[in-house]
Parts: C-alpha cells; sequence; structure tokens
C-alpha cells in the first residue's frame, strides 16, 4: 500500500508541475506564417567592382539577430558596370514571412588592399506557399573604412 500511495503521490506531482505553464492563450493563431524556402541576392557594380580577392559575407537577420540565410563569396571579381547574381544564400534558421518587417540585410566585405565597391543590390525571398518578395537598395558603398553595412528590409520592399 505504502508503494502504491508513492506512485500515486509522484504521479500527482508529475502531472501537475506543467499543469498550465504550456497552455496556449485562446486568442493565440495556431496557423504559422509561411517559412523561407530560399534566398538570392544580385549585385550591380557601378562604377567600381569589387576585386577578386575581397570577400563578401551576405547575411539575412531576424529581428533578434538570428541569423536566417547567408552565403559567402570568396575569390569572385565583380567588374564594373556589371550585374553578378543571382546568387544563392543557404538558409539556416526558421525565417517565416513575419519576420520580414523586422528582418536586416548585413554586409560585410574583407577588402585585399585597398578595394572599394559602389553597387545596387536586390535581394528575393521565396516562401513555402509560393510566394516571393523583392527589395532593392541603391548607391551601396563597402571599404577599407565602412566594410559593413546593415540594411532593414521593410522600407526597401518593391511591390
Amino acid at each position: 500500500m505504502r508503494i502504491f500511495m508513492a506512485i500515486f503521490v509522484a504521479l500527482l506531482a508529475a502531472g501537475g508541475v506543467g499543469c498550465g505553464a504550456t497552455r496556449r492563450d485562446a486568442g493565440t493563431s495556431s496557423v504559422t506564417s509561411p517559412g523561407l524556402t530560399g534566398a538570392t541576392v544580385t549585385f550591380n557594380s557601378r562604377d567600381s567592382g569589387k576585386d577578386a580577392d575581397s570577400s563578401v559575407t551576405v547575411q539575412l537577420l531576424r529581428n533578434n539577430a538570428e541569423l536566417g540565410a547567408e552565403a559567402r563569396l570568396v575569390g569572385t571579381k565583380f567588374d564594373d558596370h556589371a550585374t553578378s547574381g543571382p546568387l544563392a544564400l543557404s538558409v539556416s534558421a526558421p525565417f517565416r514571412r513575419t519576420d520580414v518587417d523586422d528582418a536586416r540585410l548585413r554586409l560585410r566585405m574583407t577588402p585585399d588592399g585597398k578595394d572599394d565597391w559602389t553597387f545596387d543590390l536586390q535581394l528575393s525571398l521565396n516562401f513555402a506557399d509560393g510566394s516571393m518578395q523583392r527589395f532593392a537598395w541603391n548607391g551601396l558603398r563597402l571599404d577599407n573604412a565602412s566594410p559593413e553595412r546593415t540594411l532593414p528590409l521593410a522600407p526597401a520592399r518593391l511591390p
């Protein structure tokens, strides 16, 4: 009988530990926003392209700075007045369509020597429901003095 009571008390305690702690609010929607399935960037170099020895990293970041997708380009020359891409980013973590309004795109160039690069940038995001969102930034520059830019997505959204 003692063993039965000990088991009964243990079961009650175990059942009560999480009681209510994981309950969903009645107002919470169980429908989730479509997830990111692919992302590409296209660079349109202006007067000054990127040297082959300078690397560039492109990172799609959620609001909490969590990495959603990334590409690293090494050994690739971007000619003056030329288009490079589209270049695919590797999706590395959950990124949902609802993340877009607070998301950012971070560009980092590791210049070799005195490289400077002026360009326009387009980003395309593809989601699991078949939808696509596009973004564009014009007149960007990365160089030795300013090798990194972080760009908000929301104001760059294209119709």
